[in-house]
């Protein structure tokens, strides 16, 4: 318990401040100090470990904190974005494949931008067109231009990219990998490499690369088919090195030096995990296993029990010593959750199970315990559930012993490789068994259920009704049944208290992922207006969905401005009702956005033509109509589109001049009673703003653009926010 309490209030602390205070260092400072009187309180407060653990806990603060980050560095990172760059450094995270190429995170040691050398603007995540792969600790040359980090729907990556210190992309038309590092690292490369041209003998494609996987959890060359059904079906994670991977190797390594060093063959075991850990790239979830293996394997040699929850607090607690930033690392916190949930829940599950057969109920126990403990995080980071993943975890895992062993023996086979291809035969039969359970069962009615968005109110209302349950699972009498009350009281009050915020948030406009169009709704504490629908009336729906709150049905305000299908496509079966309708005063062709209006206007709605120059106040906001001009024609694309500038009351402005052409955005440029801190690109960003409207705006608006995908135009800043990356784009009003 000692070790268990010190080392979970030095991971709590640590961890805590990482993610909710992060770059305070007086903070960090502070605890420092203060650790020292607090371990003096063991002196008189009995047990003592509760001060030790306290002590434990303002040292977690202050690791957190100190040394002070560079806060200059994503200064300077900004400055260079957009340039061209020369960059050389070392690979600190295996590659991942994407869009036809590869993604690898590296910390450069040298950066050169127009001939000149540039310092200390963080790491960078370099990309590439191409076959080749970069692992960790390898040695990486590239050219490239230097961009903001692309951002993904539903999914700050910008924000999560700089907990590790990392501001900028390179685009890369030159990629260069070569073997890197030293000593162990140049060693732990060198296997890697070997390894995989000796399977690549032995097996055809793709078995080869899912061995790879399987065996040292490096994915690639895998099919974008086979890994999509992966991880549709919950078998993704056999592609990651964990802990029931190195247990395997472990015994392999154990029966091999045993009757040859006896009691000597501890420290020979776990230099050979050490070293398995770092040729599978020295992941989180290696770097945990083989650690937590190590401890067990060093209790076993020294004849001390070894306790799991021990071995987990300190690997924990020496991994966020080590980098406390893997406090944000999704493998960590997989890791880490999935397998505490595994020693709590399994036993329990396997009990309700006891009718399948005993080679199917522990894996199906384990996958139901690993899902069970991980939902949010799947959730919220891979945006999926699987159904599924028990039924095809328990008639997969029982053959994967049989995979990493055998692999691992395939590779010192590979000297002889008539021999490997013989033995190479049975594993070549286990791997097609695992490809066709994928491609099977991914394939079943709701075998996984797509979850575009998990806030994080809904991941602690889980955990806080997750937990209590836990426990009241191993106690009786009242504190059973306080348990279960705090299991249903503990998770509706985080849900009403995130339903109160979400009444009460400040205004704010959201320019709204929808494809190859554009919607926009802006929302304040006396309703919402919504901005055109896009072209789909599922997306529109979605979108809506998440940002409204459900109570509120009522649109105050709704505004066509064009009558292309890219702006009125989602009406379609649009059922909300609105307040006022705004409509430009031009004769538009078409017929869908009169559908439309006359739709809004069925539901009791107030139409309104609108020319340049008029005012309106909506929702708590005024609108500021900046376009179409008295008798412009309807007929002329961009000529007759509506404009408008949206004022909160804090003066914050979002401008939609997106539709008009470059003589019309000239003329509402002229109309413009103040700058925008705001403003939509048009076209989406493929054409650019005219010089009128830039100089009236204003230089520090921010921009955005409404986009299904392609390249902005030239002279764009390199801050534009575009939906095609970052999902649904939300700013303050």
């Amino acid at each position: 318990m000692p070790a268990l309490t010190v080392a979970g209030a030095w991971s709590l602390a640590l961890a805590a401040a990482v993610v909710l205070i992060p770059a305070q260092p007086l903070i960090g400072c502070v605890a420092m100090v203060l650790a020292l009187p607090a371990a003096a309180l063991a002196l008189s407060v009995r047990p003592a470990v509760i001060a030790f653990a306290l002590a434990a806990a303002l040292l977690g603060v202050g690791r957190a904190e100190l040394p002070a980050p560079d806060t200059q560095a994503p200064a300077r990172a900004l400055s260079v974005a957009g340039q061209t760059a020369v960059v050389s450094g070392h690979v600190s995270d295996d590659s991942r494949a994407v869009g036809g190429g590869g993604e690898v995170l590296i910390e450069p040691d040298a950066v050169l931008v127009g001939g000149q050398p540039v310092r200390d603007i963080g790491n960078l995540v370099v990309r590439w067109r191409g076959p080749a792969t970069a692992a960790y600790g390898d040695g990486v040359r590239a050219i490239g231009k230097l961009t903001l980090p692309r951002d993904m729907p539903s999914f700050d990556r910008r924000a999560y990219l700089a907990q590790k210190q990392t501001y900028l992309e390179l685009d890369a038309t030159s990629f260069d990998d070569r073997p890197g590092g030293t000593g162990l690292l140049r060693l732990a490369s060198t296997i890697r490499g070997w390894y995989s041209s000796a399977l690549d003998h032995a097996l055809p494609a793709p078995h080869a690369a899912v061995l790879l996987g399987v065996v040292l959890g490096i994915r690639q060359g895998i099919p974008p088919d086979l890994q999509s059904a992966l991880v549709a079906t919950g078998l993704v994670h056999l592609l990651v090195l964990s802990g029931l991977k190195v247990a395997v190797f472990a015994r392999i390594v154990q029966g091999a030096l045993r009757p040859l060093l006896q009691q000597h063959a501890m420290w020979p075991a776990l230099a050979l995990i050490g070293m398995y850990a770092l040729v599978g790239g020295a992941t989180p979830a290696a770097v945990r296993a083989s650690v937590m293996g190590g401890l067990a394997i060093a209790g076993a040699a020294f004849g001390r029990p070894s306790h799991v929850w021990n071995s987990f607090a300190v690997t924990g607690a020496g991994m966020l010593a080590w980098k406390p930033e893997l406090a944000w690392d999704v493998g960590f916190q997989l890791s880490f959750a999935g397998t505490a949930a595994i020693v709590l829940l399994t036993p329990g599950i396997e009990r309700r199970v006891r009718w399948l057969p005993h080679v199917l109920r522990e894996p199906f126990a384990v996958t139901c315990a690993a899902q069970v403990g991980t939902l949010p995080m799947m959730a919220s980071d891979f945006h999926l559930v699987s159904p599924v993943g028990p039924i095809a975890n328990a008639v997969v895992l029982p053959v994967l012993p049989a995979l990493v062993a055998g692999g691992i023996l395939l590779g010192p086979l590979s000297w002889l490789p008539e021999v490997a291809r013989i033995a190479a035969l049975p594993l070549a039969g286990l791997l097609g068994y695992l490809e066709q359970c994928a491609f099977v069962l991914a394939r079943l009615p709701a075998g996984a259920f797509a979850i575009p968005r998990f806030p994080a109110w809904a991941g602690l209302a889980y955990y806080s009704s997750l937990g209590p349950l836990i426990a009241g699972a191993h106690v009786r009498g009242r504190s059973r049944s306080a348990a279960l009350v705090s299991a249903v009281v503990a998770p509706a009050l985080i849900a009403s208290g995130a339903l109160a915020m979400w009444a009460h948030e400040a205004p704010r406009a959201s320019v709204l992922a929808v494809g190859n169009g554009q919607a926009v709704l802006i929302q304040g504490p006396r309703g919402s207006i919504l901005i055109d629908a896009g072209p789909s009336p599922a997306r529109l729906n979605d979108e809506l969905g998440q940002l409204v709150p459900p109570w509120q049905r009522l649109l105050e305000g709704l505004v066509i401005t064009a009558p292309t299908q890219g702006h009125t496509g989602g009406f379609a079966g649009f059922d909300r009702a609105v307040g006022t309708l705004l409509l430009p005063d031009v004769q538009f062709p078409g017929s869908a956005w009169r559908t439309a209006a006359l739709a809004a206007a069925a539901r009791g709605a107030r139409v309104l033509r609108m020319r340049a120059g008029a005012v309106i106040g909506l929702a708590g906001f005024r609108l500021e109509v900046l376009a179409p001009e008295p008798g412009a024609p309807g007929e002329e694309i961009g000529a007759a589109y509506m404009g408008l500038r949206i004022v909160a009351p804090s003066g914050r402005s979002f401008c939609d001049l997106s539709d008009l052409d470059a003589q019309a955005q000239a003329i509402a440029a002229a109309r413009l009673r103040g700058s925008c801190t705001y403003l939509l690109l048009p076209l989406g960003g493929k054409t650019a703003p005219s010089a009128d409207l830039m100089a009236a705006t204003g230089r520090g608006a921010g921009l955005l653009a409404s986009l299904e995908s392609g390249r902005l135009v030239l002279g764009l800043p390199p801050t534009v926010r575009r939906t095609d990356q970052e999902g649904t784009i939300t700013v303050a009003m």
